[in-house]
């Protein structure tokens, strides 16, 4: 059960990510063709740092045609589903957005079954709809969640992330490279294209909103990384259903820091949800596993 350490870091971080992201465009205000390229500027330097201390890639087999264009596709899924997740939280509460992004792990469960049906379980394809409806129930969705292009911007991020997800694992599951060194390469690709498709203008963000920035990515680049440890480790189902704990840390962190307010039932929802999530992973863990 060590290896739900990873992944349960990764859902912890993530929350503290969307409430940084949401602080550095709303609260303070920074431009997002600056915010994003500025992130990514860091995330790059981190990743790329760490990967050339801890990484490792085997790029004879890398540059093979399957798992070049495999790479190729987390590299645009990337940039598609972090233009429409900045997009969609500059204008959406914290709160409200995690209510739709509490779909990631459904989606990316869902997918990964399109790419191999074998994989498919029927008490996990029922924990994670029945998780995610609990958590997107409490949000009140005829309320919270409103029918707008922000929102449906959001939900194409969900799908894109899932399909990142999958094809990240597949490509983690040959062996040829470590997680840092894929995200490393991701990061850097990423960047690269929104600089030249954004032409940030870097130097009129302050210096105090560079460190923003910057420790924000800092804490971003470790949320990946822990990810994409734990689809090579954990697999893609464990690691997605863990992550569908990530709004209980949205819920109380930006109760905490945002002073959004909380309501009971999102507080009972996400209780069940953890005991849906720990039972349905500790029956399952071995059979989870990836081979």
């Amino acid at each position: 059960m060590k290896l739900l350490i990873i992944p349960l870091l990764a859902a912890v971080l993530q929350a503290v990510g969307l409430l940084l992201a949401k602080v550095g465009l709303t609260r303070r205000r920074i431009k997002l063709r600056d915010y994003i390229p500025g992130v990514f500027l860091f995330l790059s330097i981190f990743s790329v740092g760490a990967s050339l201390l801890f990484g490792y890639a085997d790029f004879d087999v890398l540059s093979g045609g399957a798992v070049m264009a495999k790479l190729l596709l987390v590299i645009f899924s990337a940039v598609i589903w972090n233009i429409c997740y900045y997009i969609g939280i500059s204008k959406e509460k914290a709160n409200t957005t995690e209510g739709i992004m509490i779909t990631m792990p459904l989606a990316t469960i869902a997918i990964s079954w399109l790419f191999d049906w074998s994989k498919f379980s029927t008490t996990i394809a029922a924990v994670a709809i029945l998780a995610t409806l609990i958590t997107a129930a409490s949000y009140s969705i005829n309320r919270s969640l409103k029918l707008d292009k922000y929102s449906l911007l959001l939900g194409l991020a969900v799908i894109f992330i899932g399909v990142e997800n999958v094809l990240v694992s597949q490509v983690l599951q040959t062996g040829a490279i470590s997680p840092i060194t894929l995200y490393a390469l991701r990061s850097l690709a990423v960047f690269l294209i929104f600089f030249a498709y954004y032409r940030p203008k870097l130097r009129r963000v302050s210096a105090k909103h560079h460190s923003f920035m910057a420790f924000s990515a800092l804490l971003g680049s470790t949320m990946m990384i822990l990810r994409f440890y734990g689809l090579r480790d954990a697999g893609i189902t464990i690691t997605a259903i863990v992550l569908i704990l990530s709004p209980a840390f949205v819920l109380l962190l930006s109760g905490t820091f945002l002073h959004e307010r909380l309501k009971i039932k999102r507080i009972v929802s996400t209780a069940v949800v953890l005991g849906l999530v720990i039972s349905a992973v500790a029956v399952n863990y071995q059979s989870l596993l990836p081979e």
